[in-house]
């Protein structure tokens, strides 16, 4: 009995190094200094439910990094109209190769772009006045309506 028990534990030592092994070949070892220019990855966990993902950049960046909190963790410079957290983990942020997403962030680009357009910081949308409400569709339990909004800030 003690030889089945030896051999059991033996193939299970061996079969666990070699599935170590496999999982270890796509692990990425990064490590980021402060003022690295970095880009981050946007999940849809990161963002609140009333922003609509689908059409969202699924990159934000270039962003510098302002504080490293240990291996896999780093605090980056984002904008501040994104209202998510800054501090995002290793997995999720890759090296900066140089581009036009440089003029997001305001970081000089590799490149003169003639169609790309820098555009001010966003401002969250602070409603003024409801001009006029109308009946869009209407079904047997319900109404649903569409609002015409003065924003502060806006034109009508």
């Amino acid at each position: 009995m003690k030889d089945i028990h030896d051999r059991v534990r033996e193939t299970l030592q061996k079969n666990t190094k070699k599935y170590k092994e496999k999982a270890n070949e796509k692990k990425r070892d990064v490590q980021y200094k402060v003022g690295d220019l970095v880009m981050a990855h946007l999940k849809k966990e990161r963002l609140t439910n009333e922003q609509p993902t689908k059409l969202l950049m699924k990159k934000i960046g270039p962003s510098r990094i302002v504080h490293k909190f240990g291996p896999n963790a780093y605090e980056i410079e984002i904008s501040q109209g994104l209202g998510i957290s800054p501090i995002f983990s290793v997995s999720d942020l890759f090296p900066y190769k140089g581009g036009v997403a440089g003029h997001e962030a305001g970081f000089p680009s590799d490149g003169d772009e003639g169609w790309f357009k820098d555009l001010p910081p966003s401002q969250p949308l602070k409603l003024e006045s409801i001009l006029d409400t109308k009946v869009v569709k209407k079904t047997r339990k319900k109404n649903y309506k569409e609002y015409l909004v003065k924003c502060s800030g806006l034109p009508t």
